[in-house]
């Protein structure tokens, strides 16, 4: 009796989580630490850091206790080139951002590519302003063997290799989108204080995202303004703080948190600091997080907390989050340069 009343609740989790993964399935993916996948929040961030190479890598699993789980991962790579076309206060940023997202029992997940390109200028002293775009291909997939239909129950047990009595006519489509965003950066000299404000402007084009070719499922256009700050208040201590408010249609969805980051080093080369932070994904889940600074490299972990009432389904376990930064500074030649003479 027991083991009916189990399968029937898992049974029951999946079928919700599978309408809602229908319902929802032009949803873009998302990080619990948003400020550190720049280029999933907004082109307009591209080249905007300290430093002239730049490489990401994000890792999230959520939602594993459960039947129907999501798995997703990032890379990104953005640059900076200046030129005299762009005056002595612009410079052009760059790069490539490359995401996988698989949910489910029928890996129902997209593949995409995006290129990114800002323009930035300096308004002031301390305020930078930023324009971007991307432009992404990607395709959709879906894998309908590997669901179970009652039609393979042969009135005994389960059989795999009968038919399922289903046809699709296509499992995988093309998509392109195009994004936008704006970005405002304040930055004071001498010091780790910084802001920046703005917000991505995802599928202005919303392509069609249905796998039925008489159907059409267009993906929404999704707003995403946020808040990231980090205010030195003694040399070695720092107070940082971000907020991000996502909508796509009716989905929304807000992330607000606050760490502290201490620093044991700041020679140049040397850099050492460790953060501990904790945000809150409103109605959803509580997202304690820690990173470490060494040098070019920064890693970071986070888990969720989930107090959804889908914590019935998940315990109260959301899922954990990993990324991974470097950084390379090239070595710039002198803007004068005088030979020595030759005696």
């Amino acid at each position: 009796m027991k083991l009916v009343y189990t399968s029937s609740f898992r049974f029951s989790i999946a079928i919700v989580l599978l309408l809602c993964s229908l319902k929802a399935n032009a949803q873009d993916i998302h990080f619990s630490q948003f400020n550190n996948s720049p280029a999933n929040l907004n082109p307009a961030l591209t080249g905007v850091f300290g430093g002239d190479l730049r490489f990401i890598a994000n890792y999230r699993s959520q939602w594993s206790s459960v039947p129907v789980d999501y798995r997703t991962l990032s890379g990104a790579f953005d640059s900076k080139l200046y030129h005299k076309a762009f005056g002595k206060n612009g410079y052009l940023g760059y790069g490539l951002v490359f995401n996988n997202d698989v949910a489910g029992d029928a890996q129902i997940g997209i593949s995409q590519v995006g290129a990114n390109l800002s323009f930035t200028r300096q308004l002031s002293d301390v305020l930078f302003a930023s324009i971007g775009t991307q432009f992404a291909l990607g395709q959709r997939s879906i894998s309908p063997e590997k669901l179970s239909y009652e039609e393979q129950w042969n009135g005994d047990i389960y059989d795999p290799t009968q038919s399922n009595g289903e046809s699709f006519s296509s499992t995988s489509k093309g998509i392109g989108s195009i994004s936008t965003g704006l970005n405002l950066h304040y930055q004071m000299d001498g010091t780790r204080t910084k802001v920046d404000l703005g917000s991505g402007i995802f599928h202005l084009n919303q392509p069609n995202t249905s796998f039925d070719g008489d159907e059409k499922a267009n993906l929404p256009i999704k707003f995403s303004p946020y808040l990231m700050t980090t205010i030195q208040l003694t040399s070695t201590l720092d107070l940082r703080a971000n907020g991000l408010f996502s909508k796509q249609i009716s989905y929304q969805e807000a992330v607000a948190g606050a760490a502290v980051r201490y620093h044991f080093s700041t020679v140049k080369d040397a850099e050492l600091n460790v953060q501990a932070g904790i945000a809150m994904r409103l109605g959803d889940a509580l997202v304690p997080s820690v990173e470490v600074q060494y040098r070019n490299w920064t890693a970071g972990f986070s888990y969720d907390q989930n107090f959804s009432p889908f914590k019935i389904a998940t315990y109260h376990r959301g899922g954990p989050e990993f990324f991974l930064q470097y950084i390379l500074w090239k070595v710039h030649p002198p803007k004068e340069f005088k030979a020595c003479p030759i005696f």
